[in-house]
């Protein structure tokens, strides 16, 4: 049976954000078809009976024995920057590209001074394009993320004759696979927000934000519709699932403050509007399934054109209505299979009026039968599919090593410069001193024959 390594760069654990998340679920979904190893940065508490967990130092740690025996490794992100050796296994890489993190980057530090940001920028985009080169297979979250990949892929001299030989729809070097859903609906088991938490009422309407409050997101919009419909609407309630990342790396956000701030200054905090901690992954479908309807928001930029929302598909789980923000995937495919309603960002009009609507609409049948058609389309089991194939028969890229970087082309011929640099200087001196050695022979052989001999003994020789 094929053997898979997968080395995660995020936590894996009770708590645990977006990235270390679909690691755990590649590795229960692949398990199904292969033996598959779960590398995680932490100690965690997690159990599984499906496939083999085992941590690691992510910047000390070495690889190299638990790679031992493997068709295959699944990284992303930062691993290969501190384990470069694993490109040098000849192992085939699968990496995944569904964080576009640069777009992240540019969101999270815009408030950095240019001392620090320039040189942090440029390192991270060199660590991408060492990803680019490095791999052998490549999956993304959606089409929209794929165009954005196959123009990395492109200048780094990946798609070339090679690989468009091998295929020319290119989907064996880059393919899709989205975030996906549980098979099993989920359970409602125990109240954990209605009549539980103060504040919150059995009979309260609920609004629920699955996810954490990040820097490229939008809850202050949100929360200034709240302040729009609490005199109408006083059993409205928003909870945030989570504020602050559980990966202390992940730290610097500055929205959890502001979105805090704002609900103090409205008169909303703990009274409207509550933020929990962070919401245990294995505890979350409790709190979605007792909430009314979900609300996801975030700002006009890059980051969420190429974004791919995966808390968005935790509500579709759930069958719970959507109000999200326009311009990124998720928000076409609530507004095409009709789960819910799309608002301009950062309009909290708009946002207002449409949680109303929704509200009204809530009993409508229309909204659980288009939850169960998408449900069946992201399960896990379907969406890793293209990542299934690759691993059936994993090879290296037919392209490995037969083009050059610029970088590489550059290196490449300084060297061949430097060499007949080298050569030529030889060659010249080598004729110098051979020009030289016939010119002083000729002259001392037009010497009378006494100094020649003469010459001859100070230069050493025999006469």
């Amino acid at each position: 049976m094929i053997n898979i390594l997968i080395i995660s760069g995020d936590m894996v654990n009770l708590n645990m954000g977006g990235v270390g998340i679909r690691n755990w679920e590649l590795a229960r979904a692949l398990s199904r078809n292969f033996n598959v190893t779960l590398a995680i940065p932490n100690p965690t508490e997690l159990e599984s009976q499906d496939f083999r967990l085992v941590s690691f130092d992510l910047i000390n740690g070495d690889l190299r024995e638990l790679a031992g025996g493997v068709d295959v490794i699944i990284l992303h992100g930062f691993v290969l920057h501190f384990h470069p050796y694993l490109h040098e296994l000849g192992i085939p890489l699968a990496v995944d590209l569904y964080v576009p993190s640069l777009f992240e980057s540019l969101v999270w530090h815009d408030q950095d001074d240019w001392i620090s940001w320039i040189p942090a920028y440029e390192e991270y985009c060199r660590v991408q394009a060492e990803l680019i080169r490095a791999g052998d297979f490549f999956f993304c979250a959606s089409e929209r993320q794929r165009d954005y990949w196959l123009g990395w892929l492109h200048s780094q001299k990946r798609i070339n004759p090679h690989i468009y030989r091998q295929d020319p729809s290119l989907r064996k070097i880059l393919d899709v696979v989205p975030f996906g859903l549980p098979d099993d609906r989920p359970l409602a088991s125990k109240p954990v927000l209605k009549g539980v938490h103060p504040g919150i009422s059995k009979t309260d309407r609920l609004i629920i934000w699955s996810g954490g409050l990040w820097d490229w997101l939008d809850p202050l919009t949100l929360i200034q519709a709240m302040a729009k419909l609490e005199q109408k609407h006083p059993e409205l309630k928003l909870f945030f699932m989570g504020t602050r990342h559980p990966n202390p790396v992940v730290s610097g956000m500055e929205m959890p403050d502001r979105a805090i701030r704002l609900s103090q200054e409205l008169g909303l905090y703990n009274k409207r509007v509550f933020f929990g901690d962070w919401t245990p992954y294995d505890q979350r479908q409790y709190y979605l399934v007792e909430s009314d309807l979900a609300v996801i928001s975030h700002l006009a930029h890059i980051e969420t054109h190429f974004s791919f929302r995966t808390r968005v598909l935790d509500c579709i789980w759930a069958g719970l209505p959507l109000i999200i923000t326009e311009g990124d995937a998720m928000s076409d495919l609530v507004k095409t299979e009709g789960l819910g309603y799309t608002v301009p960002a950062g309009d909290a009009e708009a946002m207002a009026s449409g949680i109303e609507n929704l509200l009204s609409d809530l009993g409508e049948y229309h909204f659980s039968k288009a939850f169960e058609r998408v449900r069946q389309q992201y399960t896990w089991g379907r969406v890793t599919e293209p990542l299934k194939r690759y691993c059936e028969d994993p090879a290296p890229a037919p392209d490995k090593g037969k083009y050059l970087t610029e970088t590489e082309r550059i290196g490449r011929d300084k060297d061949a410069f430097l060499h007949q640099v080298i050569h030529d200087k030889d060659e010249f001196w080598g004729a110098i001193v051979q020009d030289r050695e016939v010119v002083i022979d000729r002259y001392q052989r037009s010497l009378p024959f006494r100094v020649y001999h003469a010459l001859k003994r100070m230069m050493g020789s025999k006469p």
